[in-house]
């Protein structure tokens, strides 16, 4: 499936990287895999290089949502269909791919891989789980719609979604997450969840650790505002 382009960022996962390659590599050997390398410290570069998938590594640490823009524009340049984000981490599950790969081909705009519905028991950090808690109530409340994990990190992008989020010029450097997706919402794109499978991870830190977190919470709160006070947009796509 050439038209498809999996985006993986990453951020010192020299531990976890191969791993998850060999496992997308077993399940979709017909997909090509992008790596983004976002600064690393460690050997994660070296690590890929070894692999055989592309790389793009950052010459500084850009941030979570820094790194998934720079995938989404080089899926615009190569003219790809479909975008698969997952993360570098081992968390989620490859088989949970060809779901969303058949939500998006019936069109659905974003497919997101929720870690609250179903029978998961995903577990987190108390300030992150009161974040993700009244981000989705801003969205239920403001466009009527209820995501239940505006932060995943396992989502499906159509051209015209991923095609978008490479020309925002403001796009969020941290977590692309509640603002972007009321954008969205607002706009008219077609947003589906579905209860993914989220794994233990094993070894490192997460690219979301320390306190991250609480300066994001404060950041989107001040970006949904923003959004929500902006005069709906024309989205080409």
């Amino acid at each position: 499936m050439r038209d498809c382009l999996i985006i993986i960022p990453t951020y010192n996962e020299e531990v976890n990287i191969k791993k998850v390659l060999s496992d997308i590599r077993e399940l979709y050997s017909n997909i090509d895999t992008l790596v983004i390398n976002d600064g690393s410290t460690d050997n994660t570069e070296k690590v890929v290089q070894n692999e055989k998938v592309m790389l793009i590594s950052l010459p500084y640490n850009l941030g979570y949502g820094g790194a998934l823009q720079t995938g989404y524009k080089y899926a615009v340049l190569a003219g790809y269909e479909y975008v698969i984000q997952i993360d570098g981490d081992g968390q989620h599950d490859p088989e949970d791919i060809r779901l969303i790969i058949e939500k998006m081909q019936k069109g659905i705009d974003i497919v997101i891989g929720s870690r609250f519905l179903g029978r998961g028991s995903y577990k987190t950090s108390f300030i992150k789980i009161i974040a993700i808690r009244i981000f989705r109530s801003i969205i239920n409340i403001s466009t009527k719609v209820k995501i239940t994990d505006p932060s995943s990190g396992l989502q499906g992008l159509s051209k015209r979604a991923f095609s978008y989020y490479a020309k925002i010029g403001n796009f969020p450097p941290d977590y692309p997450d509640a603002d972007i997706l009321i954008q969205m919402i607002i706009n008219g794109y077609k947003i589906v969840e579905f209860p993914a499978n989220i794994r233990e991870r094993k070894h490192g830190t997460s690219m979301h650790a320390g306190l991250r977190p609480i300066v994001y919470f404060f950041k989107l709160l001040v970006s949904i505002l923003i959004v929500l006070l902006r005069p709906k947009s024309v989205v080409e796509g």
